[in-house]
């Protein structure tokens, strides 16, 4: 009976690491340009329009999340990522205070950009808007608004 337990326990485990070498995974690359001050950069990716169109910040319904010290000028981060669809926010958060500030009338006061580079004079995109298919390797360049 034991060995019957762990042959069936090993032919799943054999079935389940198959299926995941089966998913096609890529890199991207992100790049930001144009970074106008010293601070954090926070780029949170999601992989559906629920999460992305959400207007909470709960970070649960983030899929992957970069946070990390930049500098004046460039930054580029390499991941790797599952084939999908794919959208993503990103803010420099150049005062240290972890949120993104808004001036009295609510407009932004960092910098701040959204993945294929949309921009809406009202709000943000939404997940249609700004996603994109990652089904090879992807480089993605943000001009920082």
């Amino acid at each position: 009976m034991r060995l019957l337990i762990f042959l069936s326990f090993f032919l799943l485990n054999i079935q389940y690491n198959y299926y995941l070498n089966q998913i096609s995974k890529f890199e991207l690359e992100i790049n930001l340009l144009n970074i106008k001050n010293n601070g954090t950069v926070w780029i949170a990716i999601y992989n559906n329009d629920v999460d992305f169109d959400a207007k909470d910040d709960n970070y649960s319904n983030i899929l992957f999340s970069i946070i990390e010290k930049v500098n004046k000028g460039n930054f580029s981060k390499k991941i790797i990522l599952n084939e999908g669809i794919y959208a993503f926010k990103v803010f420099i958060d150049d005062n240290g205070n972890d949120k993104f500030d808004y001036n009295f009338i609510g407009f932004p006061k960092e910098q701040y950009g959204f993945s294929n580079n949309v921009i809406k004079i009202l709000g943000p995109p939404n997940f249609s808007e700004a996603s994109f298919n990652l089904s090879s390797n992807k480089k993605i360049e943000i001009k920082l608004r």
